[in-house]
């Protein structure tokens, strides 16, 4: 499944995580997984990827998207708002880095 969509703000998010050790990685709205996809690519220390979204959609997309990287992705169906939820039901007690969108 190839994605149309082409994320806007990869650069200013590459630049400013560059001299970030990212472990765990919260994007909290995942869209069709492109921000994701710079992260992983940019950062191969990423043990796990937490991505939400609020369209199933959007899931399914990114989860293709992201296929590469499916051992280390954590995908949920909520927003940020959910954070607390998703970081206590995967066993994460803090994130190093967040995508708010």
């Amino acid at each position: 499944m190839k994605s149309c969509h082409t994320p806007v703000m990869v650069d200013e998010m590459l630049d400013f995580f560059s001299d970030v050790d990212l472990k765990i990685f919260f994007d909290s709205t995942l869209g069709a997984g492109g921000h994701s996809e710079a992260i992983f690519k940019s950062h191969p220390e990423i043990v796990t990827l937490i991505g939400c979204d609020r369209d199933p959609m959007a899931l399914a997309t990114s989860s293709s998207r992201l296929d590469p990287w499916k051992d280390k992705l954590q995908l949920f169906h909520g927003n940020h708002i959910d954070l607390d939820y998703m970081c206590k039901s995967i066993s994460v007690s803090n994130v190093d880095g967040f995508f708010l969108t």
